[in-house]
């Protein structure tokens, strides 16, 4: 995992300034979590140093020195901060996330061996809000999103907007597939309520069981 290389306030600081959020976005800097699971399932070996060859093309090199001179003039930090600031935020955290992600996929597959949790491809994440999803012999059970804690607090009128969109995402998957979608969160590099997400996906497995049975005892 990318540890942050510079001061937390100095990151907060710099994370939470508009003029320098808007070089951040896909047009800029790339659709990163798509390039990471592109790297992902195309690499033999998924690693750090992989993830950063496969990202930093020469063109990207050079759109993160023009970023770079960009918000040193606006905010003053020096050369040294702002290029690790922006390494970490684009690189770093990058892999982190999606390192987390597959943490907790596996963890929660390993309390449900029979089933098969799938890390979902980056085009069904970006339109049904969905990292992975839940397998038994090929049918599908349920899908899920993973998210820090501090997703379920945000409360900004930006940050609610996007969280109704998030909904509208999840409800457009139930339609869709004809299956629940849990929102999953984590703490401290652990499930959140661990135990009422194994009861939920209990439920599901039961539900889901109780139907097939109704269905083969039809004549």
């Amino acid at each position: 995992m990318y540890i942050n290389p510079i001061e937390d306030k100095i990151y907060k600081t710099l994370n939470q300034d508009r003029r320098v959020n808007k070089y951040f976005n896909s047009k800029s800097v790339g659709k990163c979590m798509k390039l990471i699971d592109n790297y992902y399932r195309l690499s033999n070996e998924f690693t750090m140093d992989g993830w950063e060859t496969f990202y930093l093309t020469i063109d990207r090199e050079i759109r993160i020195g023009e970023i770079a001179f960009k918000i040193k003039e606006l905010t003053g930090y020096d050369d040294k901060t702002i290029v690790d600031y922006i390494y970490h935020r684009i690189i770093g955290q990058t892999y982190n996330g999606f390192v987390r992600e597959m943490k907790f996929i596996k963890q929660l597959n390993n309390f449900y061996p029979n089933l098969d949790f799938r890390k979902s491809l980056y085009e069904l994440d970006e339109k049904y809000f969905t990292d992975f999803e839940v397998y038994t012999k090929d049918t599908l059970v349920f899908g899920g999103q993973i998210k820090p804690i501090s997703y379920k607090y945000m409360s900004k009128p930006y940050q609610v907007k996007a969280k109704e969109n998030h909904e509208k995402q999840r409800l457009d998957y139930r339609e869709r597939f004809k299956v629940p979608h849990l929102l999953i969160y984590y703490q401290d590099e652990e499930i959140y309520e661990l135990q009422k997400i194994k009861n939920k996906i209990d439920i599901i497995l039961h539900y889901n069981n109780a139907q097939k049975n109704t269905q083969f005892k039809t004549p």
